[in-house]
């Protein structure tokens, strides 16, 4: 299968991750200094409500199964994971635990993935396996919040989100092709800052994600047969905002 190489468009180098760093360290710096308090009504309330978007890196970790070591697979060297772009947006309800802790749902979210397995022949060119979906995406989150200094707050947050796709995973259920499981579950840790605006409060956030169960399906067939498990991993920059 031709994959669509899309990755340069949309790539989140390392020089673009230290230039993110370091205009967020200087926009802490200057939210410290600020004279005016924005919304200081907004860290009383119980119940908030907001959305988000999220651009996300994703690929499969890969464990090799005991049939890659037969004559089946002689002629393959290698299967590897390729990381691929994606795009994800949902709404969310934050709860007041304490001044720090807040409890973050999110009932809604729609994420779009393409994940991408590349086998690499010793007598042919690597051939690439393709793995879309849809997905809706509820999680749960605990957040940890650093005492607020003029209109900035750090934090972390953890927590896990169920991933189910949404319609067929093939429009050919007879092809033979490398497939995921509809279910997966992942474990999320992330680090982020809150800025209190005038209007909105706005909440950029890095976050990995890892999938803790076997997304293999359980298909028997070329693409399967020398893969034992297969888990997620994503990672996200996210833009948050609430009231």
């Amino acid at each position: 299968m031709q994959a669509i190489d899309v990755w340069h468009k949309f790539n989140i180098h390392r020089s673009k991750v230290v230039l993110l760093l370091l205009l967020f360290l200087g926009h802490v710096g200057i939210a410290q200094t600020a004279k005016n308090i924005h919304r200081p009504e907004s860290d009383q309330k119980l119940l908030k409500y907001g959305f988000f978007l999220g651009f996300h890196q994703n690929s499969f970790n890969i464990r090799y199964s005991d049939v890659f070591d037969t004559d089946a697979y002689e002629n393959v060297h290698s299967i590897n994971s390729l990381k691929r772009p994606g795009f994800n947006l949902g709404f969310m309800v934050n709860f007041r635990l304490q001044d720090q802790f807040t409890l973050r749902v999110v009932p809604v979210k729609i994420g779009l993935y393409q994940y991408a397995v590349a086998y690499n022949y010793t007598d042919q060119p690597s051939e690439t396996q393709l793995v879309e979906s849809t997905r809706i995406e509820p999680g749960i989150f605990l957040k940890y919040r650093s005492i607020r200094r003029g209109n900035t707050r750090m934090y972390l947050v953890g927590g896990i989100t169920g991933s189910l796709r949404s319609g067929k995973a093939d429009e050919d259920p007879t092809a033979i092709r490398l497939n995921a499981r509809k279910l997966d579950v992942k474990a999320e840790i992330g680090i982020g800052a809150e800025f209190y605006n005038k209007y909105f409060k706005f909440a950029p956030e890095l976050r990995y994600s890892s999938g803790i169960i076997n997304a293999l399906n359980g298909d028997s067939n070329f693409y399967t047969d020398g893969l034992k498990r297969i888990s997620t991993h994503v990672f996200t920059l996210y833009l948050h905002f609430s009231d």
